[in-house]
């Protein structure tokens, strides 16, 4: 069950689905923190700690989801990262391996499927940390 000590950061430029996943997750117990832009998530980032990161490929801005779980992984976030993206390129999907990207979920995401998926994210973490 969700609990509300649980931190996730949801980075996705559609303002809407970002809303509505937020929503989502906030409705299920999690601490939720929303970005649209990743300067603002990479910003708060800095100072905070998250156990997941619920990441879009695709940013409408010079860097990707995985450009920035890059920064945050170098800056020293520990955290599980799920990526959510229509795209399903080979050298996505292997430099997303390479990241240890948790999960990749191809869009459009039903709701059950990201919240299980977000559990699993949170037990992997729990386990990572152990």
């Amino acid at each position: 069950m969700a609990r509300k000590d649980i931190d996730i950061l949801i980075l996705d430029d559609d303002v809407d689905l970002l809303t509505s996943v937020a929503e989502l997750l906030a409705d299920c117990g999690y601490k939720v923190k929303g970005f649209s832009d990743p300067e603002s998530a990479v910003e708060f980032a800095v100072d905070q700690t998250f156990a997941v990161g619920l990441f879009d490929f695709r940013l409408g801005s010079l860097k990707n989801g995985l450009d920035v779980i890059e920064t945050l992984q170098a800056m020293g976030a520990d955290a599980t990262y799920v990526m959510v993206t229509a795209d399903v390129e080979r050298t996505t999907q292997l430099r997303a391996a390479d990241l240890k990207i948790f999960e990749f979920m191809r869009k459009p995401v039903q709701p059950e499927e990201l919240l299980d998926t977000i559990n699993r994210a949170i037990n992997h973490a729990k386990l990572i940390a152990a």
